[in-house]
């Protein structure tokens, strides 16, 4: 059996594509990603890393789009990326309105505990890269470093308060990206 592979579980919304507050991306002509998104992951993929999406998708749960269109969103996001020279190993989402306290949204380790099982990756040499307090969230219950990059929501979140304090915080994901190369990819 091969050795387990690190991995850098991302946020999607605000972290690879725009995003702002009170805004659901609900058709696939609305899927951006950042110029930096690309050589973001090519970075870490060139530095052995697993790249997992995982992502909140309350729009779902509204009623606001359905799994067929949410599919062609990340297909769209998948061809983006490609054209960049980036892929994701995954892609695993929460389709759950918040108010069902489900066990699987973000910031419960569920769905990136699934993809770890699924993929063979190591959370021992794993981070997590959002531009939310879920996605710091998620780093904590992982017990991994978490990034919060200022793109997206990020801009507005005061990242030294409270108890959910980012191992770091960079500009946008591509800084992130080599926060985790520097820092988490030399652990063993």
């Amino acid at each position: 059996m091969s050795a387990r592979k690190p991995v850098v579980f991302l946020d999607r919304d605000g972290t690879l594509n725009p995003d702002r507050p009170g805004w659901y991306l609900t058709r696939p002509s609305q899927m951006r990603v950042y110029r930096r998104a690309a050589p973001a992951l090519r970075l870490l993929r060139r530095a052995g890393f697993r790249l997992v999406v995982v992502t909140n998708q309350s729009g779902l749960g509204r009623g606001y789009l359905t799994e067929d269109t949410l599919g062609r969103i990340h297909a769209k996001l998948r061809r983006l990326l490609a054209a960049g020279g980036a892929r994701l190993d995954a892609i695993v989402y929460c389709p759950h309105h918040p108010d069902r306290r489900c066990a699987c949204r973000k910031p419960k380790p569920l769905l990136a505990r699934r993809a770890a099982r699924r993929l063979g990756l190591d959370l021992g040499r794993a981070a997590v890269i959002g531009d939310k307090r879920a996605d710091l969230g998620l780093a904590r219950s992982l017990g991994v470093p978490g990034v919060l990059v200022l793109t997206g929501h990020g801009r507005h979140e005061k990242p030294h308060t409270g108890s959910l304090r980012p191992a770091a915080v960079r500009r946008d994901v591509l800084g992130a990206a080599r926060w985790v190369v520097d820092n988490v990819g030399r652990r063993r």
